[in-house]
């Protein structure tokens, strides 16, 4: 089970199906970017999935990095066009680390 603790509230995301499953998912991809000295704020609007933002090495603009589901699973999705399935979390941090642009 998945805990959020936001303003001294616990909240369980337990039967939150799609949603609890993409903030785990992206909090694993917090704790690589950390490995690779990146940091990164986790979003999630009470009507919409959690996006989580990366600063860019050059810090003019973040870059957004999304969970979508494929047909054969999850997948971290950034840059637009950039993907990588969640069971290589640590290859994708990496590459999330090395965008410059």
């Amino acid at each position: 089970m998945f805990l959020i603790l936001l303003a001294g509230h616990c909240t369980s995301l337990r039967g939150q199906n799609f949603t609890a499953e993409r903030l785990e998912l992206l909090v694993q991809l917090m704790v690589d970017l950390r490995g690779f000295r990146r940091g990164s704020v986790l979003y999630l609007d009470g009507t919409a999935e959690p996006v989580l933002s990366v600063p860019v090495v050059s810090r003019r603009r973040s870059m957004a990095v999304l969970v979508v589901q494929e047909p054969g699973g999850w997948a971290y999705l950034w840059d637009a066009v950039q993907r990588m399935p969640v069971r290589s979390v640590r290859v994708a941090a990496q590459q999330i680390a090395g965008v410059t642009r």
